[in-house]
């Protein structure tokens, strides 16, 4: 695997990996993100939601979830927050 300056990449299952990268300064976000991409973004929410995951809804002029998933043109996404309040997102590209 080659390696990127900045970045950690650690191998997972199934040819999968986990990319981990570093912030030019350490005060940019008041937070840290993770992506997990899926392939059936509809049911992970709903699978994830019937577990008692509350999802971040937004609901402005140009960004707005429906069913705790926002479409974007790139994909669409939802976003959570783990117990620390971390960010984490699920991902599906268009």
């Amino acid at each position: 695997m080659e390696s990127i300056p900045n970045h950690l990449v650690f191998e997972a299952g199934e040819g999968t990996t986990l990319m981990i990268y570093g912030r030019p300064s350490a005060n940019l976000a008041d937070h840290t993100q993770v992506r997990f991409w899926s392939t059936d973004i509809d049911k992970d929410v709903e699978e994830l939601a019937d577990r008692g995951v509350e999802f971040d809804d937004y609901d402005t002029p140009n960004f707005k979830t429906v069913n705790h998933i926002a479409t974007t043109p790139i994909g669409r996404s939802a976003w959570f927050k783990d117990p620390d309040g971390n960010t984490i997102a699920i991902f599906q590209p268009a």
